[in-house]
């Protein structure tokens, strides 16, 4: 199953804390999730929640500097993204809305395949495999 989250791709943030009225912590990111999830709700239509073992092959399209001429936004296309944010941010993000969409826990998770790249249309694109949950089942199989 192919996922594809348009727009440049967002980290995750740690929940804030306030002290008015009352002390308390909340997500700065709230709004930004919601449209995520509708948009991964939208993708993944009828199909119920994945509760097998998975593998998660992500690609996070960066977008490129506007500052750069069109030659080296041309060369830059397709190379390794190497600068914030940071590639574990990226990806508890995406296991943070997939969650309770596509999967009930992100504990089925049992690897993940990551890469940032630069890429004039910036996106992120996932793809969701079953995994094989045993031997006996690979024997089967």
């Amino acid at each position: 199953m192919k996922y594809i989250l348009k727009g440049k791709p967002i980290p995750l943030k740690r929940p804030k804390l306030s002290t008015r009225p009352v002390p308390h912590a909340y997500d700065p990111q709230k709004h930004i999730k919601k449209d995520s999830q509708t948009e991964l709700r939208i993708q993944h239509g009828y199909s119920k929640l994945i509760q097998d073992p998975i593998s998660l092959d992500i690609t996070f399209f960066m977008p490129i500097p506007i500052s750069l001429s069109k030659k080296k936004k041309k060369q830059l296309t397709g190379q390794k993204h190497y600068k914030r944010p940071d590639l574990s941010n990226l990806i508890k993000y995406l296991e943070d809305i997939a969650q309770g969409i596509l999967f009930r826990d992100d504990a089925i998770i049992s690897t993940i395949n990551a890469k940032k790249i630069y890429d004039p249309n910036p996106r992120t694109e996932f793809i969701i495999k079953k995994e094989i949950k045993d031997e006996k089942e690979k024997e089967s199989a």
